[in-house]
Parts: C-alpha cells; structure tokens; sequence
C-alpha cells in the first residue's frame, strides 16, 4: 500500500484593505501629526523666551493652529476607525478635541496683557495633556478593536498615553525632574504617525495597482 503526504501551506494572516474613506483618514491624521510635531516643537522651544506680548503673540498663534491641527488628526482617526471600532473612535474624537480646546485656551492666556502669561500656559497645558494621554489610551484601544494596526504601534501608543497621566501625577508629588524619564515614552505618537503615513500610502498604491 502506498501512502501519500499531502502537505498543506499555511493560509497567509488576512489583511483589512482599507476602503477610500479610511485611506483618506490615515492620510489626513498623519500629515496633521506631522505638521503639528514640526510646529508645536519650535514653538515650545521658543516658549520660556518669549517675555513680550509680540514673542508671546507668535507663540500663541503657532499654538493655536496646533490646536486646528489636532482636530484634523483626531477626525482623521474617527475616519479610519469608525467602521470596526465606532465607539472608541468616536471617544478618541471627541477627547482629541477637548484636547484642542484646552490647548487653544492656554494659548490665549499667552496674549492676556497682565495676565499670568508662560506661568498661566504652562499650567493649563499640564491639564491639557491630561486629557491629550487619555486620548491616546483610547485611540490604543480603537486600534485594537479594529486590528488594523500592528500591535507595536497599539502598544507604543497606548504606554504614551500612560506616560502622560504619570508625568502629571509625579509633576504633582514630586519637583518633576523625575517625569524626564518618560520622555522617551511619550514619542508613541509618533509610531502612530509613522504607521499612518504609510499605511495611507501602501493602500494608495494597492488603489492604483
């Protein structure tokens, strides 16, 4: 009697194609994070240096479209991820843009005359980048429930969120020399802004195959 192996190939891990609308959104939410990481750095650089209202004005201004940007990135992921995580998507939106509307309100407070000025940024920033970690956390969610992402960028993403809220806590216990050392922690974000760019490229080029 003969005998015959039959060997079987292992089916290759499925993929989500991303529908035009999702491809639109990685787009979108990638070139905001990028613009607003060139800008936001430069301005923050330029933060503890601006000691008259005309330095303070620039500043805040550059802030404030930061703040424009990060409704931009958090619609962008609300179109990307609404269709296989709705609810996360639609908590990641709607606390990016408290987010943007702190933000935006500390910038005001930079173009106060009189007011507390750096000081008064700084401090409602540190609240703003509370709600800006829990956002993340939820945006990590959103990414798994939908498994579109790789599960590197739903880890570097959701440990930035935490790095957030653990900066704010030891800011708070402690002088704050200790939160230097999440620093590296809260670059996340730009996993995330990495993976969407590409992502939104790779499904363009699947498009146009």
């Amino acid at each position: 009697m003969t005998t015959t192996t039959t060997r079987t190939t292992p089916a290759a891990p499925r993929t989500r194609q991303l529908t035009a609308s999702e491809q639109r959104g990685a787009l979108l939410a990638g070139r905001a994070l990028l613009l607003m990481t060139l800008l936001s750095l430069p301005a923050a650089a330029l933060l503890d240096r601006a000691e008259d209202l005309g330095a303070r004005a620039v500043v805040a201004t550059a802030f404030l479209v930061v703040a424009v940007l990060d409704v931009a990135a958090g619609w962008g992921l609300h179109l990307l991820l609404r269709r296989h995580a709705l609810p996360a998507s639609v908590a990641a939106l709607v606390s990016r843009a408290g987010y943007a509307v702190l933000l935006a309100g500390s910038a005001l407070v930079l173009l106060l005359p009189g007011g507390e000025g750096v000081a008064g940024f700084h401090s409602d920033w540190a609240l703003a980048l509370v709600v800006f970690g829990v956002h993340l956390m939820i945006v990590a969610v959103a990414l798994w429930r939908s498994r579109l992402a790789p599960g590197v960028v739903v880890v570097a993403t959701g440990i930035a969120g935490a790095a957030y809220l653990v900066d704010d806590v030891l800011s708070r216990s402690t002088d704050g020399a200790q939160g230097a050392v999440l620093v590296p922690f809260m670059l996340g974000e730009l996993v995330l802004m990495g993976w969407l760019l590409w992502t939104a490229r790779q499904s363009r080029l699947v498009r146009l195959a």
